[in-house]
């Protein structure tokens, strides 16, 4: 049962542009979705912009649409409520990856006429701008979604590859036909590293062979170090950098304000106390060529403390962490 209902609820949030989305008028309980698609707080997103109050546009993975506490407690809903004359549409889905997050501000973020964005990051989650399937990435992962992605042009511009289902049937035909799989994703980076481990059952002679499947599994594996959506001497930091520097573009043409916004996780933070922070020098790049660029890592993760307060039994930000990145983005609004 509740596998069912939890493939009922992709299929209710299936989107053929962006993979997934939380639809507007939707949802139940603590998890609701206004006439503009943002996850409601303590009130629906105002359909006319009042005079004086600042919108803001917030994009972004779990960690921004505050996937374990309640409406109310989101840090998005708890900055609207700490600071008179802004307002907050909450546009973060879960699983999101940056590429999303760019996808969605451009369908539903632009028409809000947001006077700032705020691009919410969380750098652990990095690699899902690499593939179009996320069981590809993670294979543990319960969502079998299919996505869109991005890759670098000859001349390192934005190239868009589509969602390769653009409907329920689609999803259903190519988790069933491995051929027609292939033809879709065999591009993608985690397929051609190991593509014969992605073959049909029998159709190679290394399936039969116990070593050659462990060594084709053992190599599959890999290659999938954070490190590298932060270098820019590799492709998958160029693609990461240049999808942030894209949004900041796109706001600077609009007369938008962009803030990048970096939601560590728990795997983040205690990398950071190992000496680890793979996103600091990337960050500091970004901060030099003057984008705002807002690192909440030093406020979550003051020296000895506890870091299992601060995040759920899922791995997301609990009331208290949440309350802290509010208190933090809050001040800096405010100076």
């Amino acid at each position: 049962e509740k596998e069912l209902a939890g493939a009922q609820t992709r299929a209710w949030k299936f989107d053929s542009e962006l993979g997934w989305c939380n639809k507007a008028e939707s949802g139940f309980g603590e998890f609701r979705y206004d006439w503009s698609g943002a996850r409601i707080g303590t009130a629906p997103l105002e359909r006319e912009k009042r005079e004086g109050i600042r919108r803001v546009v917030a994009v972004g993975c779990s960690m921004t649409h505050g996937e374990e506490v309640g409406a109310a407690q989101s840090w998005c809903a708890r900055t609207d409520d700490f600071l008179a004359g802004v307002e907050i549409a909450n546009l973060g889905v879960a699983a999101y990856g940056l590429d999303q997050a760019l996808l969605r501000l451009r369908r539903d973020g632009w028409p809000l006429d947001p006077d700032e964005v705020w691009l919410g990051v969380l750098p652990q989650a990095a690699l899902r701008v690499t593939t179009r399937f996320r069981p590809l990435l993670h294979h543990w992962s319960l969502d079998v979604a299919f996505k869109p992605r991005f890759v670098l042009g000859r001349g390192g511009e934005l190239v868009l590859e589509p969602n390769p289902a653009s409907t329920l049937g689609d999803v259903v035909h190519l988790l069933h036909d491995q051929r027609a799989f292939l033809a879709a994703l065999g591009d993608d980076p985690w397929v051609s590293r190991a593509r014969l481990a992605y073959l049909p059952r029998g159709s190679s002679w290394t399936h039969g062979s116990f070593v050659a499947r462990l060594l084709t599994t053992v190599w599959e594996r890999g290659g999938r170090e954070l490190d590298a959506c932060f270098d820019p001497d590799e492709e998958f930091g160029r693609l990461y950098t240049t999808i942030v520097r894209t949004m900041a573009r796109e706001c600077d043409e609009r007369g938008c304000r962009f803030r990048l916004i970096l939601l560590p996780g728990e795997e983040d933070l205690r990398k950071r106390r190992e000496g680890r922070c793979y996103w600091e020098a990337w960050s500091a790049r970004l901060r030099a060529e003057g984008m705002n660029v807002v690192d909440l890592a030093p406020k979550l993760d003051p020296a000895g403390s506890d870091l299992r307060r601060l995040f759920g039994a899922g791995g997301h930000y609990s009331p208290e962490a949440s309350e802290i990145v509010a208190l933090e983005l809050s001040a800096l609004l405010s100076e």
